[in-house]
């Protein structure tokens, strides 16, 4: 199997990282092949902001852990959104661009890629989605530098991963081919 192919059998969800940061290659690295993924009509609009300071992670996922709690999905004080991950990256886009879910979620999936390929953990984390328009929330993100005008997409948390995550096994059954001698 080749190389690329190898890789994508290989990406898993992490959800339990060393408490080491991420050197600043790496992180490059893993940034640039998000922004390498195709975009629609070519316009590159979404952008990657990369957390690297713990205590802005942690505060936004105290405001999400706050808001589910207000809404009755009740969270632990131990939860955290992005698993205590050294880098979380958020992936947005401005909300006139109707085709921002698709461009940032490409951009997504490359960085998840690339991690998977240096060995590094990686998990999508979509609860960021739901929660960015609280007021709570929004002031972690405004404090963060995104732009109010944009919208969430998913994030990816980062980092050296603290335990084996083997890949899942997947359900073949989710591939059908219509072929000519099917269409009649």
């Amino acid at each position: 199997m080749n190389e690329t192919l190898d890789t994508i059998k290989k990406r898993t969800s992490c959800r339990n990282y060393q408490d080491k940061a991420l050197d600043s290659e790496t992180l490059m690295t893993i940034l640039n092949a998000g922004i390498q993924a195709p975009s629609a009509m070519n316009q590159q609009l979404c952008e990657v902001f990369a957390v690297t300071r713990k205590d802005y992670i942690d505060e936004l996922a105290s405001a999400i852990r706050y808001v589910f709690n207000e809404r009755g999905e009740t969270k632990s004080d131990d939860y955290h959104c992005a698993y205590h991950a050294p880098v979380l990256v958020i992936v947005a886009g401005p909300e006139y661009d109707s085709k921002r879910i698709e461009d940032g979620s490409c951009m997504l999936e490359n960085m998840f890629l690339a991690a998977t390929s240096l060995n590094i953990g990686s998990c999508w984390i979509n609860q960021l989605r739901d929660t960015q328009d609280v007021e709570e929330v929004r002031q972690v993100l405004t404090k963060m530098g995104i732009p109010t005008n944009f919208q969430v997409i998913g994030c990816a948390a980062l980092g050296y991963s603290a335990a084996d995550t083997p890949a899942k096994e997947k359900k073949q059954t989710r591939i059908h081919i219509i072929e000519e001698k099917n269409c009649d």
